[in-house]
């Protein structure tokens, strides 16, 4: 039985890339866009503050598409399939990606129409930039407690 799954998990990743390209042309009409993620992030964070008139279905999608693209770039970064865009600290939390998210696309509305998967890329790599090192950085304590969403 092989132990080395490195060559392995390179090719699974590939191959999802290349059945990605193969999608029909028509679904990249159907992305999520800068405006409509806002929107549902931001019934998150109504959520977060107890306000009970909040969507969960909005709140669900924020946290599972944050959660997901974080992954992803783990995933791909980790692999050596692609250089870091942003170095995320350990152990933050999804709400901390909701909040981080929802101020970079308040702050530039102008880019709201563009695909959401770019603007969370762009967010991200713009609060948790990569050292020269590509080391991931430490958030200190007090910046993690600010603005942190428990759900």
């Amino acid at each position: 039985m092989d132990t080395n799954y490195e060559p392995h998990m390179k090719r699974i990743i590939l191959a999802f890339l290349l059945l990605n390209l193969s999608m029909p042309i028509y679904a990249a009409d159907s992305y999520l866009d800068g405006d409509q993620l806002l929107s549902k992030c931001k019934e998150a964070i109504k959520g977060a503050n107890g306000d009970a008139n909040y969507n969960s279905s909005d709140t669900n999608l924020c946290f599972g598409y944050l959660q997901s693209a974080a992954d992803t770039h783990h995933a791909y970064t980790k692999s050596g399939l692609v250089e870091p865009i942003f170095c995320r600290p350990e152990g933050i939390s999804v709400g901390k990606l909701v909040v981080i998210v929802v101020k970079f696309l308040e702050a530039h509305p102008d880019v709201l129409h563009n695909a959401a998967g770019g603007l969370v890329s762009a967010a991200l790599r713009a609060a948790f930039p990569c050292s020269a090192s590509l080391e991931c950085p430490v958030m200190p304590k007090e910046q993690d407690q600010a603005d942190t969403i428990y759900l």
